[in-house]
C-alpha cells in the first residue's frame, strides 16, 4: 500500500449557528457525493475505493463506499468525530495506489436497507404494493413501492419503514435514498408515524398532469420554506433529506414534558450547495413538542404513473440510509470542495530563542500554533505592534 498524495476536503457550512441545545451523539456523518466532480478526480478510482479520510490530528474516519448506479456516481459516507466539526471543517483525503474495503457498516445509529441483499419485509410495513424485482442496470435488485389506495385506512398506501424509529430528536437526522425511479407525485416525511400524526422535514412533489385535475403545472415544496416550479426528482435520482431539532426551551404541563426547538429542514438531490435543493429554518418555533425521538420514514408515491392513467404511481428504491447528524443537519447546506492540502502557516511567538506555541487567558486556550482548525477566540495582534516594520517569523 502506497500513499500517492494527500488532498484536503473543505466543508464550509452556510447560515452557521452554534447549537443551543445538547446532543448525545459523539459522531456526525457526511455523505460525500461530489468527489468525482473535483479537478483531482483523475487520481480517484471510479468506485472511490483508493481513498481514505482522516482528521488533521491523524484520526482515521470510518467510511462506507457506495457504488455508482447508472448515471449516479459512487459516493462515500464518512463518520466524523463531532468535536472536530467547525463552521469550516477541514479533512485530509488520502489517495492510495490500492483498493480498500469499507470500514463502516450499518448497525447501531447507522441504518440501511439495500434491495440487492436485504429482505424488504424486515424493514417496511407490508402491503400489496411492494415487490422485489431484478435490476438489469447493476444485475442486482430493486424494491418497487406502488401507491395502493386504502379507503378505510386499514393498510399502508406507501413505503413505510419499521426500523427507523427511536433515534433522538436532539441528534438530528439525515435520510439518503437512491432510486432507480422516482417521478411524479411523491411525498417524503422523515419523522412519520402511521396515519401521519407526526411530521419532520416533509417534501411534497406534485405534477398535476398526473392527477385527476390534469393541469399543466408542477411544483416541489418543503414544509419549512420555499418551493420550485418543477419536479425536483425525475427518473434515477438520489434524495438527500435533513432535519434538525435544536432545543432552546423546555418545561412540563398536564400533557407531559415538552421542548421548544429551533427547526431546520432540507431536501435535495445531493449534500453540497452545488446540488438542487430546498431549505428552511424556523428559529424560536413556539410549538411545544412532547416527542423525544424520531419516528419512521415514509416515501409515498401518489396518483398516477403516466397521463394514460392506466396504473398507479410508484417508486423503485435501490437503497436507503438513515443516520444522525447533530451539527451538519442543524446548519445551512455546506460548500464541499477538494483542494491541495494546506501547509502550516501562521504567526509563531518567540521571546529570544524560546517559542511560545500556545496562548491562554486564565485557563482558556486562546491560540494554539499547531491547531489549524482552531476557531477565532479573540486573540489579536495590537496595531502598535502590527504597524511596526518587524521581521515576522512564520
Amino acid at each position: 500500500m502506497t500513499l500517492t498524495s494527500e488532498l484536503q476536503i473543505n466543508i464550509e457550512m452556510s447560515n452557521y449557528n452554534q447549537r443551543s441545545g445538547s446532543y448525545s451523539s459523539n459522531y456526525d456523518y457526511l455523505f460525500l457525493d461530489n468527489l468525482l466532480d473535483s479537478s483531482y478526480a483523475s487520481s480517484f478510482r471510479s468506485d472511490l475505493k483508493n481513498l481514505k479520510i482522516k482528521t488533521f490530528d491523524g484520526t482515521q474516519c470510518k467510511i462506507l463506499y457506495l457504488p455508482k448506479y447508472g448515471s449516479q456516481p459512487a459516493a462515500i459516507l464518512a463518520r466524523i468525530p463531532s468535536n472536530k466539526i467547525k463552521e469550516t471543517t477541514k479533512l485530509i483525503l488520502e489517495v492510495h495506489d490500492t483498493t480498500f474495503s469499507s470500514t463502516l457498516a450499518p448497525g447501531n445509529d447507522l441504518l440501511m436497507f439495500d434491495a440487492n441483499s436485504d429482505t424488504y419485509s424486515n424493514f417496511f410495513m407490508n402491503y400489496s404494493g411492494l415487490s422485489i424485482n431484478n435490476d438489469s442496470t447493476d444485475n442486482g435488485r430493486f424494491l418497487r413501492a406502488r401507491f395502493v389506495p386504502s379507503l378505510d385506512g386499514s393498510s399502508p398506501t406507501s413505503l413505510f419503514t419499521t426500523f427507523a424509529s427511536g433515534q433522538s430528536l436532539a441528534n438530528g437526522r439525515v435520510t439518503v435514498a437512491r432510486f432507480k425511479r422516482i417521478n411524479g407525485n411523491v411525498n417524503v416525511n422523515d419523522n412519520a408515524t402511521y396515519h401521519e400524526s407526526t411530521t419532520g422535514s416533509y417534501m411534497m412533489q406534485i405534477d398535476f398532469n398526473l392527477t385527476a385535475y390534469q393541469e399543466d403545472m408542477q411544483y416541489t415544496s418543503l414544509n419549512y420554506d420555499g418551493n420550485k416550479s418543477y419536479c425536483l426528482f425525475n427518473g434515477a435520482e438520489t434524495l438527500v433529506m435533513a432535519s434538525s431539532y435544536d432545543a432552546y426551551s423546555s418545561g412540563s404541563d398536564d400533557e407531559g414534558d415538552w421542548k421548544q426547538y429551533h427547526l431546520h429542514g432540507r431536501a435535495g438531490t445531493g449534500t453540497s450547495n452545488d446540488s438542487d435543493y430546498l431549505e428552511g429554518f424556523l428559529k424560536n418555533n413556539p410549538t411545544k413538542i412532547y416527542q423525544n425521538n424520531y419516528g419512521e420514514v415514509e416515501i409515498a408515491p401518489e396518483w398516477y404513473a403516466t397521463t394514460e392513467f392506466e396504473e398507479w404511481n410508484y417508486v423503485d428504491l435501490k437503497w436507503l440510509l438513515i443516520f444522525p447528524s447533530p451539527i451538519f443537519a442543524a446548519n445551512g447546506i455546506p460548500e464541499i470542495t477538494v483542494t491541495e492540502k494546506q501547509t502550516k502557516t501562521g504567526i509563531r511567538l518567540f521571546k529570544g530563542e524560546h517559542e511560545y506555541p500556545k496562548a491562554y487567558k486564565g485557563s482558556k486556550l486562546l491560540w494554539d500554533a499547531n491547531d489549524e482548525t482552531m476557531e477565532n477566540t479573540g486573540l489579536y495582534i495590537p496595531d502598535k505592534i502590527k504597524n511596526k516594520d518587524w521581521d515576522w517569523v512564520f
